[in-house]
């Protein structure tokens, strides 16, 4: 039996008896973990809360890695992240960012998503509300590109060509970029022009712009590619949720 001790975020608890519960943490040292653990061992320590979703602290973590439930021994919560919950779309964001390394996140060490992950709960905790939708979106594609699957914005996706500055292109979801005009990416594909490109742009390397124009139609494009690049064609729930608390008079088909 191994045990190591590593910060880790606590993605998820499920309840597993009376007295137990079972935790999906996120671990520096070990990347995606399912683990059991007493009640006792997860109360509040030195004045930082108990052990919730979206807690980070320092974990130690009993078990074989080759099986599918480890012993939780003891988790130490740093930081609670309370303030995610005061907020609907805080909470829905964050909630969409931990969904997506749950559902995708592999069972090794990945210090980068480790890092994206936690630096961005810090983000969405303290960012002023006008900031939250493009804090949000950050998160969730910076995630994906760090996974390694970012969407091509530079050059088109089919021919290679790069693309104009003020150039009109469309958003290739199956090729997982933006295709130029003269490659005639498949019909009712969106029509993505050179601010939304710029705006995906910086969203992507986790710089979202201060307030984002169209953020529904961000968000819409986000959860497609998400859907159809890492989740087999399921959605991403709470990515859904967060679009819906978006303005409606942000409700358009395409970022332009």
């Amino acid at each position: 039996m191994s045990v190591i001790t590593t910060d880790a975020i606590l993605l998820r608890a499920h309840p597993w008896s009376e007295s137990s519960r079972v935790f999906k943490l996120y671990c520096r040292d070990a990347g995606l973990v399912s683990a059991m653990a007493r009640r006792a061992r997860t109360q509040a320590s030195r004045g930082a809360g108990a052990a919730s979703t979206f807690s980070e602290g320092v974990a130690v973590v009993a078990g074989n890695p080759a099986r599918d439930l480890r012993s939780l021994r003891d988790f130490t919560p740093i930081k609670a992240h309370l303030g995610l919950g005061g907020d609907y779309r805080r909470l829905a964001g964050a909630s969409a960012a931990c969904e997506l390394v749950l559902r995708h996140a592999a069972e090794q060490p990945h210090a980068e998503l480790y890092e994206v992950l936690s630096a961005g709960l810090d983000r969405l905790e303290a960012c002023a509300s006008a900031e939250l939708p493009g804090t949000v979106l950050a998160l969730v594609w910076r995630i994906v590109d760090v996974m390694g699957f970012g969407p091509e914005l530079e050059s088109c996706v089919r021919c290679g060509r790069e693309l104009g500055e003020e150039e009109m292109g469309r958003f290739d979801l199956a090729a997982g970029g933006v295709a130029c005009a003269g490659c005639r990416p498949p019909q009712g594909s969106r029509r993505v022009g050179p601010l939304a490109r710029e705006a995906a742009r910086r969203l992507v390397a986790g710089d979202p712009p201060r307030e984002l124009p169209r953020p529904r139609a961000h968000a819409a494009l986000l959860g497609d590619f998400v859907s159809y690049h890492l989740l087999g064609g399921r959605p991403l729930q709470a990515l859904g949720q967060f679009r819906a608390s978006l303005s409606a008079e942000d409700d358009v088909s395409s970022p332009r």
